[in-house]
C-alpha cells in the first residue's frame, strides 16, 4: 500500500444544496429476499448486493431490472452486514454495523467470487481507538454503513447520530486500529458509499433526522484533499425509502437500493444528477 499524507483537518468544506432534485431515470422491486438490501457494488459488469443483520451470509447477484441472477453463500456470518466494494477484482463485505456502540468484533472480509464460489480471502478486524464506551449508546459515534476502495486503502464512512457528520477511517491489515483521516459536514447519517477510480467520483446516500433522502456527490476526490472538498447534496424524490447502497456508473449517473419500508417495496433505481 502506498503512504498517504494526510493534510490537517479543518471545518471550511462547502455544501452545495441542489435546487433540482435528481430524475429517476427507472425503478424496479426487489424479490423478498432482498427486502433488507445493504450494500450494493459492481463487479464483472453485474450488479452485487447483500442483506444486513440477522440475515444470511449471502452475496446476491441482480438484473439491471431488479431481478436475481445468483447467490454465493459464504462461509462467514452476518452480524451486521452493511455494504460493498470492489478492490482489484474481489468483493469486499463491511461487516461493521453497531447501531449503539456495543459490538468488539468489527471486520471486513475480502470475498473471490471466482469459479462459481464465495471464497474469503481474508477477515480484517478493526476497531476505532477513539472508542472507550462499548455500552448501550442510543446516539452512538461509532456506527458506519459506507465503505470504499481508493489509493490502494479500505476507507470506512461512520454515521455520527450525534453530529450528523461522517468521519473517514482507513481500515488495514498492518493494525486493528482504524485509523481517522477526517471528516465531513454532511448533516446526515450516512448509509452507503462508493468510490470510482476512473472518475475520482465519490458518492454516499444518506438521511436526515426528518427521513428525506440524499445523494452526496465529490468530484475528484482524494483522501489528501478531504479538507478541501466541494460537497454537491441532491435530494432524492423517495420520501418514506430508506435508502441504503449505492453504485456508480458514472459521474452523473448512479444506481442505489433502498430496503423495504412502510412505503415502498425494497427497490433498484438508476438515477441521474445534472
Amino acid at each position: 500500500m502506498k503512504t498517504i499524507v494526510f493534510k490537517p483537518l479543518v471545518t471550511s468544506l462547502l455544501i452545495s444544496f441542489s435546487t433540482v432534485a435528481q430524475h429517476v431515470v427507472e425503478k424496479h422491486n426487489l424479490p423478498k429476499v432482498l427486502e433488507e438490501t445493504s450494500g450494493l457494488a459492481i463487479h464483472n459488469d453485474t450488479l452485487w448486493t447483500l442483506n444486513d443483520s440477522g440475515n444470511e451470509a449471502t452475496l446476491y447477484a441482480i438484473s439491471n431490472k431488479g431481478k436475481l441472477l445468483d447467490k454465493r453463500v459464504t462461509t462467514n456470518t452476518n452480524i451486521d452486514w452493511e455494504d460493498l466494494a470492489n478492490a482489484n477484482g474481489t468483493l469486499i463485505v463491511a461487516d461493521m454495523g453497531n447501531n449503539f456502540g456495543t459490538r468488539k468484533n468489527l471486520n471486513v472480509l475480502e470475498i473471490d467470487l471466482s469459479n462459481n464460489n464465495a471464497t474469503t480471502l481474508d477477515s480484517i478486524p478493526f476497531h476505532y481507538p477513539e472508542q472507550d464506551n462499548f455500552g448501550f449508546q442510543q446516539a452512538t459515534s461509532f456506527d458506519a454503513e459506507g465503505i470504499i476502495y481508493i489509493e490502494d486503502q479500505l476507507v470506512v464512512f461512520t454515521k455520527n447520530r450525534s453530529t450528523l457528520t461522517t468521519e473517514l477511517y482507513v481500515v488495514s491489515k498492518a493494525t486493528e486500529a482504524a485509523k481517522k483521516i477526517g471528516s465531513l459536514p454532511v448533516g446526515a447519517l450516512i448509509t452507503g458509499a462508493d468510490y470510482q477510480q476512473e472518475s475520482k467520483t465519490l458518492a454516499l446516500t444518506g438521511y436526515n433526522k426528518n427521513k428525506k433522502q440524499y445523494v452526496y456527490i465529490m468530484h475528484d476526490f482524494s483522501l489528501s484533499t478531504i479538507a478541501d472538498e466541494h460537497i454537491k447534496q441532491y435530494e432524492l424524490d423517495f420520501m418514506g425509502a430508506q435508502i441504503e447502497a449505492i453504485a456508480i456508473i458514472d459521474p452523473n449517473t448512479f444506481w442505489i437500493t433502498s430496503e423495504e419500508t412502510r412505503k415502498y417495496n425494497a427497490f433498484l433505481a438508476k438515477i441521474s444528477i445534472k
